[in-house]
């Protein structure tokens, strides 16, 4: 389905950026998968067969450089996953955390959670115009981002679902497709869950935790020809989790 098509993951060794990363090897695509980690990247790539790149895409500073070192070592770029990210070191959803919240806390989260967005996709539009290139962006964020939020977590994912949708709209007629992945509890580790543990989950009225295949299944869609005309949208995936 991707055939000779050249992607960048980041956040690729773990989670549902990992899944969508295999999911395009698997197609045909080549890839990039980013990480802070060395040797985690590195032995992800290989497992998955991937390019293994060390970036920490919370230095905003250095994303045009780092950027453009992935395109080189694809030889192009087509897909652009921005996945990466973390969560606040305190609970936002608990009062007596939340008013503790320091400002390196807040932006340790929007660097990675939100300054990231923005900057790489401003850097793969960038390339793909130069390039006339009709590529696809997907932005993973998140069901919080369809709720009031509370802290940094909740405002970064909004932000980036807010950019999906004015940056869709905004480059569509350039035949550039970006759209989002909003997913509620997923079976991960960032989430607390652990291979073996049961998936039920009483608070998603389907009655389980989503699994990262689902994740990439509907990726796979997303960033195909097929979805065209799906356009500066955020996907939910989340069993009916945020209706209220």
């Amino acid at each position: 389905m991707f055939f000779e098509k050249k992607a960048i993951v980041t956040g690729g060794t773990r989670g549902i950026g990992y899944a969508i990363a295999k999911m395009l090897v698997e197609n045909g695509c080549t890839v990039v998968i980013t990480g802070r980690n060395k040797d985690t990247v590195e032995s992800t790539a290989s497992e998955i067969g991937a390019i293994p790149f060390v970036w920490d895409v919370s230095d905003i500073e250095n994303c045009k450089e780092k950027f453009r070192e992935c395109t080189k070592l694809l030889g192009g770029l087509d897909i652009l996953v921005n996945n990466a990210g973390i969560f606040a070191r305190r609970s936002e959803w608990n009062p007596e955390q939340l008013l503790k919240t320091t400002p390196e806390e807040w932006d340790s989260v929007m660097k990675t959670n939100a300054y990231s967005v923005f900057f790489m996709m401003q850097n793969a539009v960038n390339y793909m115009l130069e390039n006339e290139i009709k590529g696809n962006i997907l932005n993973v964020t998140s069901v919080v981002g369809e709720e009031p939020t509370y802290g940094a977590y909740g405002a970064s994912k909004i932000c980036a679902t807010g950019l999906t949708k004015g940056w869709g709209k905004m480059f569509a007629p350039h035949g550039i497709t970006i759209n989002g992945i909003a997913p509620g509890p997923v079976a991960t580790e960032m989430n607390g869950w652990h291979e073996g543990d049961s998936l039920s989950h009483s608070r998603i009225p389907y009655g389980r935790f989503a699994v990262i295949d689902e994740i990439a299944e509907l990726a796979k869609y997303l960033l195909s020809d097929k979805a065209k005309m799906v356009c500066g949208e955020t996907v939910i995936l989340d069993g009916a989790y945020h209706i209220r």
